[in-house]
């Protein structure tokens, strides 16, 4: 009976062992890595891959792309570049078009210094997911991180006061590979106003300096005098920095600027002392909100407050951003209507301005080059001034279109728009061309 019992516990423990129980150790069946077959290669991988998952401690129960992105971005946190491409590209083959994915693969090329592959993927991915703001901002960031960049540009703005602007400016970016926290940017600008038969010309020389102090933490020096044709120069200038967290920051930003309403504002070379909170970060994935306060001292003993909140969304269809919502409301009041004198200020001082505006934008690529876009606006303004003490009401609907197209080393741009600003309607055309060198 003893030897029974003793052969029937051995067959027991054999045929235990023989099961596949989730405690069985997998490296018995994966070959060694001097076996150099294609098969045997694919079960390593599929080895290192249950393995990763089964000892990385992930943030949520995962499915297996998520998974693969996840732990593709713990590699990559890392400095584990050839790891991280592994989880991407295997996260890709199951879902060719995942955002997440194919932002971390362009990242791990970025790093490895494959700056073409970068690029490509970038490209593809604007075409993809073109309302993504975010995205944008990525493909920008790195690109300007990549090459020297120029923009040449032109704005024309008519409204029906009668007042004209045109706005042309030279762009020049150059990163400091010597410094890869430095940047510089220097802008060029003519300005040329016109209204009632009367014409003012300005010239602006811009540089501005930024450092990179985190990933999440920047500071900029924007110096940008002003000169008005056969009158003095206003040393606008501006300091800007950002900071936060992965989900939410705050920009503070003060300075000087020419403060120009209409053509006699500017002949007056009137300057505004400004300081500037802007707090943003995004709800959830497809949505951004954003709220700004700003005060603002003019040298002619004026003074100025604005408020404003915005909120950005994004509707999806199958996962492809669809339409942009943007939600805006605002209010900005000036201390006084009239001067030390009791005149009319030359510019438009309201004591009580309020706006709301509902905007929808949609954007659609065209092949790999071409892009164009539409948005269509409702706009609901009221205010107070000193002609109007009673409250005043411009409400109705604006639009804007845009076309594009995208090569190797840059892009051409151009829009055309008509809304409501302010208590007047304005129309809007501008042409822009980027390059990288």
């Amino acid at each position: 009976m003893r030897w029974l019992r003793f052969f029937l516990c051995l067959v027991g423990i054999v045929l235990v062992g023989s099961l596949p129980a989730a405690a069985q150790p997998f490296d018995l069946i994966v070959p060694d890595e001097s076996v150099g077959d294609s098969l045997s290669t694919e079960l390593r991988r599929l080895q290192a891959i249950e393995r990763d998952i089964s000892l990385e401690k992930l943030t949520q129960a995962p499915t297996k792309l998520e998974a693969l992105i996840e732990l593709g971005d713990l590699r990559l946190s890392q400095g584990k570049l050839e790891e991280a491409e592994r989880f991407y590209e295997m996260a890709l083959e199951m879902q060719p078009e995942n955002m997440l994915a194919n932002k971390g693969l362009a990242l791990v090329y970025y790093h490895q210094g494959k700056f073409g592959k970068t690029k490509a993927i970038f490209d593809r991915l604007t075409q993809l997911y073109p309302l993504s703001e975010a995205l944008h901002k990525e493909v920008d960031r790195v690109r300007n991180r990549l090459s020297s960049s120029g923009e040449l540009g032109l704005r024309i703005f008519e409204d029906n006061r009668g007042f004209q602007e045109v706005v042309s400016h030279l762009e020049a970016f150059f990163p400091s590979f010597t410094y890869p926290r430095l940047s510089a940017r220097y802008r060029f600008e003519t300005w040329q106003y016109q209204e009632g038969g009367e014409k003012l010309n300005s010239k602006v020389l811009a540089s501005t300096f930024e450092y990179v102090l985190s990933r999440r933490s920047r500071l900029a020096l924007t110096y940008a005098p002003e000169t008005i044709t056969d009158r003095s120069t206003i040393g606008a200038f501006t300091i800007h920095g950002v900071t936060g967290t992965d989900q939410l920051h705050l920009a503070a930003l003060t300075g000087r600027t020419a403060f120009k309403d209409n053509l006699t504002s500017a002949k007056r070379a009137l300057a505004e002392d400004y300081g500037t909170l802007v707090l943003f970060g995004d709800l959830h994935e497809r949505a951004r909100i954003i709220q700004s306060i700003t005060a603002g001292d003019i040298s002619d003993g004026n003074a100025r407050r604005r408020f404003e909140t915005e909120v950005l969304y994004f509707l999806q269809r199958r996962g492809i951003p669809l339409l942009s919502v943007n939600a805006k409301i605002s209010s900005t009041s000036f201390e006084r209507q009239f001067t030390k004198a009791g005149a009319p200020y030359v510019y438009w001082a309201p004591t009580d301005f309020r706006a709301a505006q509902v905007t929808l934008s949609w954007e659609r690529g065209i092949g790999g080059h071409w892009w164009w876009g539409a948005e269509t606006s409702f706009i609901s303004n009221s205010y107070r001034d000193a002609a109007n003490p009673d409250t005043r009401f411009e409400r109705g609907f604006g639009f804007g279109l845009h076309a594009g197209y995208r090569f190797e080393t840059g892009r051409l741009h151009a829009e055309f728009g008509d809304t409501i600003q302010d208590y007047y309607r304005q129309r809007r055309l501008g042409v822009f061309g980027s390059f990288d060198f």
